[in-house]
């Protein structure tokens, strides 16, 4: 395969980092998290931006955190490329989980003009942070993003890409006194989250939707994962857990949440009637290592999801960076409260795409009805 057929293989969770050094320097480090979803895919290749010098690599395995071999590449084009071996091909029902660490020089990109530190950059994958050098302070961000001051000092921007091309990142800062370490905050970064969540609407009448949701298990000793199953939602039996990283499903079964409160796992006790479908990992997560899991379930919420008028109703609060929700066959869109993306999967069903890039959760309300035949 070449080059150009190899950079079109899937990628997907991804999330970059952006830690900017003194700015007489032109560097800033990157840390690059990436989704490897080609099943059978041996390699992944991480271009390299034209006017970037690339220097200080290394590649590591999510889920092992051991060391991968790479090797800079160069296309027939010119365009330059890491070129990551993983660790085996990507299995079925799987992906391989990678890190991509390097530092680039990039004076077009950082600088400083006019005793002001300048970062601009378009951003063409969904979550990304950029932390300021220590001793400067944020004075302009010319796309929306939420900011914290690290116990360092140091100043982080969030974003979340909500657009289907690049967002125009410019950050301006000027120094200033050095700031202390300061408190933890209570505030997190949307972008830093790597959950993903998609509903497939069912029958209104049966009140039922499925769900495919992913997330990252990282507290070393955790034998079973968790999914918590909201106040008024009856989860079905055909429940699935599969472990991301092998592509084997888990033994799968319900517990209450006092037996999940009893394991300890979590910082934040759920009530001891809740219910809660639990995956039993093949192996306790080890020091240092990290697993991701996909769980597959159907809801059925009587309140969430009915009738109304002769129009399906769907309300839900939505919590995570990226949300879809898939209409069910046959039925249109008429009217959704909050700003979606909306297109047709390979199905002809409409789908809508929510980002959250805020703190709190969106309140979703979703109305639509058959069409005429």
């Amino acid at each position: 395969m070449t080059l150009a057929a190899l950079v079109f293989l899937l990628a997907s969770n991804e999330f970059t980092l952006y830690e900017l050094l003194p700015p007489e320097t032109h560097q800033f480090a990157i840390t690059y998290d990436v989704t490897q979803d080609k099943e059978g895919a041996e390699f992944f290749l991480n271009p390299i931006r034209p006017g970037s010098v690339s220097t200080k690599e290394r590649v590591l395995d999510r889920a092992t955190g051991e060391e991968l071999k790479f090797e800079e590449v160069t296309n027939e084009k010119g365009a330059r490329f890491i070129k990551v071996h993983l660790p085996a091909p990507v299995p079925k029902g799987g992906q391989t989980r990678i890190r991509i660490i390097k530092t680039y020089t990039d004076a077009a990109s950082y600088s400083v003009k006019d005793g002001q530190l300048i970062f601009e950059r378009p951003l063409g994958i969904k979550r990304n942070v950029v932390v300021l050098p220590k001793g400067w302070e944020l004075i302009g961000n010319a796309s929306p993003g939420i900011s914290s001051t690290d116990p360092d000092g140091r100043v982080r921007v969030s974003f979340v890409n909500d657009r289907d091309d690049q967002l125009p990142v410019k950050i301006t800062a000027r120094q200033t006194v050095a700031v202390s370490a300061t408190a933890a905050s209570d505030s997190f970064h949307r972008a830093e989250q790597d959950r993903e969540i998609t509903y497939w609407l069912l029958d209104p009448a049966s009140h039922q939707f499925r769900i495919s949701h992913d997330f990252t298990v990282t507290r070393a000793g955790q034998a079973s994962v968790h999914s918590f199953v909201r106040k008024g939602s009856v989860v079905s039996p055909d429940a699935k857990m599969i472990d991301l990283d092998t592509g084997k499903a888990l033994n799968t079964h319900t517990v209450s949440g006092k037996s999940v409160n009893a394991l300890g796992y979590y910082p934040n006790k759920v009530e001891d009637d809740s219910v809660a479908v639990q995956g039993d990992l093949e192996h306790p997560v080890a020091e240092g290592r990290s697993t991701r899991i996909r769980v597959i379930e159907t809801y059925t919420d009587p309140i969430g999801y009915a009738m109304e008028g002769g129009e399906l109703v769907w309300k839900r609060t939505l919590g995570r960076p990226l949300n879809y929700v898939t209409l069910p066959a046959g039925w249109m869109l008429t009217s959704v409260n909050t700003p979606a993306t909306i297109t047709l999967d390979d199905e002809g069903r409409v789908r809508l795409r929510f980002f959250n890039p805020r703190n709190d959760e969106l309140s979703i309300d979703i109305r639509a009805k058959a069409r005429s035949r």
